[in-house]
This record gives structure tokens, C-alpha cells and sequence, in this order.
């Protein structure tokens, strides 16, 4: 994809977003790619399999199968620094809620997970308590707690301050977990029963005081995958929905309080191109290509093995058998496997081989519409 250039610079671009308080529903058609980056080895094509904003917004965290940490400064629009992770690989590189920390889960060697130091790019301490791959990274909303899934068939609790593991669930293929925003839930989805699992976090030691059984909506929508091919779960920033994204059909986005079916997101045209936990096709690995925006009125994602980002618009209304179908297709020349929507900015970065800065019209723009 051409490099396109903002006709303003990038930060005053995002100041101006940031100053304008636009509603989503006036902006969320005009989002264009805006800034493209490759990896660390430009002619290879490596696989960016992570992303993740921080918490003021002003920096994004990619991790790839170049072994490679990558920090852009998003008002910049620029690569800020990069940390290679080659004896131990990187994936799921996620903020604290400390800038200049990064948690990020081991690919090679052992199946540790590494707390990295931005400033001296040294390892401040390592957790290695799993036995297998871990599939899942969840930070607590402005808390040091942390929570990783594993393929070893357990959850554990972990204080970002401690070395050692403060709490432990075995359960069947937990492969993702989720906070809600008050961090007092936790969502565990549990793929080979088809099951989303919900805790008190105080009490994550007790039995899960809610179910839900997406059997029979699998029955439905993705009959020849049940399970399988789970690749995300998150809740919504209002704490209403909670999506359990996949691999190829589409995501399901439930009642997070009574985990009845809100809508089946259809419209991809295929596979994203990412491994799901469950998955023994030898893709690369991903964390899902599906997010809520911030009002927690669309989902945003990409368009399987076609081009493009798909919006859903939750306030409209579902066809038969509660599909919901895309609202807006935002053009892009490549395939989104990855997407994530900026905490502050009406901004968002995708990526497959490249990483991509979007951008919404500029307001006068916008409104000349």
C-alpha cells in the first residue's frame, strides 16, 4: 500500500480529533489508512501478530514473528524504538498501566511470560508458572493484576509485582480471558464446550456465578467449527455486550448479563489468516481481528481474505436468525488480521504484514459532506 500522506502533521490531525468531540456515528464512515509500516526486515514478509494502545493513547505496541517489539509514537506517527526478543520470541506485548512497562508471553524456549522495562530494555521479571503456549493475555482496568490462559488447561492469576502466581483455575480449554471494565468479572471461554465462563474476580476461587452456552448459537451460525475457532473475547467499554470473535464466520456479541444473543456479525469474506487456540493449521498467531469502539455502538473488523475493514452497527436491526450484517466497508488494499481502536483518539491501527494507522476526515471535511 502507498505510504498516503495526512495533509496535516499527524499530531495536530489527532489534536484536532481529540479537541472536537465528535460523535462516532458522524466520523466512523470516513476512517482512511493514513500511515503504513513494515517490519523490522522490510523485503521479508513477517506476520505483525499482536496490538496493543496504551493507556493515554499516545503510543501503540506490536509484537511479530520477527521476534521483534516494536513501540510507535502514534502523535508522531513514527517508529519510537525497537527491543528484539530472538532467544525467546514475543506475543500478546500488551502496556501496563506503566508506560514505559510491556508484558509480553514467550513463543520459544519455555512459555514464560516477560515484563519488559522500555527505558533500559532490560527484564524486570519473568512469570513461569505455565507448562504450555499461553493463549491469552488480560490486564485489570487500573489495577497490577494481570490474568493469562494457557494451552495447559489453566487461568492463572498473577500481581504484576510478584514473580509468583497468585491464584490458580484448571479448567477444559480455557484459551481466552476477559476483564469487564470495573474489573470486578472475569469472562473465561472455554472452547471445547462451547461455554463462556463468568467470575467474581474477588472470589475467582468460587465456581463461575454465570454460564453461557453458545452451543445452540453455534448450531446456527458455525455449525462445522464449534469451538474451534474462538480467536477473541472482549466486553464492551459500557459493559452491556460481550463478543466471543472467530477465525472465519463471523462473532458473536452477547447480553453480558444474561448471555442471550445480541447478534451474529456476518459479512467476512473468509478466513483472517490467524491461528485460533484451537487450531493445527500452522497460521500465524493472532488476537483476534475484531473490537468494539469505544461507545460500545460498533464493532469493527476485518474482511477475512479480502480487503477492507467491517463496520457493525449494534443499533441497528438484526435479519433472520439475529444476523447482523456490515454497515460500512472502510477501503484498505490489504488484509486487517488485527485491529484495535485507540482509548483516546478516533483512531485505529490494523495490521497483517504491515502495520496501519487509520484516521477519520478532518471535521471540516467531514461536515462539507
Amino acid at each position: 500500500m502507498a505510504e498516503a500522506q495526512p495533509q496535516t502533521p499527524l499530531a495536530s490531525h489527532l489534536a484536532t480529533q481529540e479537541s472536537q468531540t465528535q460523535a462516532l456515528p458522524d466520523v466512523v464512515s470516513t476512517y482512511r489508512p493514513i500511515k503504513s509500516f513494515k517490519g523490522s526486515k522490510p523485503d521479508t514478509p513477517n506476520y505483525v501478530t499482536s496490538l496493543d494502545f496504551d493507556d493515554s493513547g499516545d503510543f501503540l505496541v506490536t509484537a511479530g514473528d520477527d521476534d521483534v517489539i516494536q513501540i510507535y509514537d502514534v502523535k508522531e506517527g513514527k517508529p519510537k524504538k525497537s527491543v528484539p526478543s530472538k532467544k525467546y520470541g514475543v506475543h500478546l506485548a500488551r502496556f501496563t498501566h506503566h508506560q514505559r512497562q510491556v508484558l509480553h508471553a514467550s513463543t520459544k524456549v519455555d512459555n514464560s511470560l516477560r515484563l519488559l522495562d522500555l527505558h533500559n530494555e532490560g527484564y524486570i521479571r519473568y512469570f513461569t508458572d505455565h507448562t504450555d503456549t499461553v493463549t491469552s493475555l488480560a490486564l485489570a482496568p487500573s489495577a497490577d493484576h494481570f490474568v493469562s490462559a494457557s494451552k495447559d488447561d489453566t487461568v492463572t492469576v498473577w500481581d504484576l509485582a510478584s514473580r509468583n502466581a497468585q491464584g490458580k483455575l484448571k479448567l477444559a480449554t480455557p484459551y481466552l480471558v476477559a476483564f469487564d471494565p470495573s474489573a470486578s468479572v472475569l469472562a473465561v471461554a472455554s472452547q471445547s464446550t462451547s461455554s463462556v465462563l463468568l467470575y467474581d474476580f474477588r472470589n475467582y476461587d468460587k465456581a463461575p456465578f454465570a454460564t453461557f452456552d453458545l452451543a445452540p448459537f453455534e448450531e446456527i451460525h458455525t455449525p462445522n467449527t464449534r469451538g474451534r475457532a474462538w480467536t477473541r473475547l472482549e466486553f464492551s467499554n459500557d459493559g452491556k455486550y460481550l463478543m466471543v470473535g472467530t477465525d472465519f464466520h463471523g462473532h458473536f456479541v452477547l447480553d453480558a448479563f444474561d448471555g442471550s444473543i445480541k447478534a451474529f456479525l456476518t459479512g467476512k469474506g473468509g478466513s483472517s489468516g490467524r491461528a485460533a487456540p484451537l487450531s493445527t493449521t500452522g497460521k500465524p498467531r493472532g488476537q483476534g481481528d475484531a473490537t468494539f469502539t469505544p461507545d460500545g455502538r460498533y464493532v469493527i473488523g476485518g474482511n477475512g481474505d479480502r480487503s477492507g475493514v467491517l463496520v457493525w452497527d449494534l443499533q441497528q436491526p438484526s435479519q433472520s436468525n439475529d444476523q447482523l450484517h456490515p454497515t460500512e466497508t472502510l477501503p484498505n488494499r490489504t488484509r486487517t488480521s488485527l485491529i484495535e481502536y485507540n482509548p483516546r483518539y478516533n483512531m485505529i491501527a490494523s495490521a497483517d504484514k504491515e502495520t496501519i494507522f487509520w484516521l477519520p476526515d478532518e471535521p471540516s471535511k467531514t461536515s462539507e459532506k
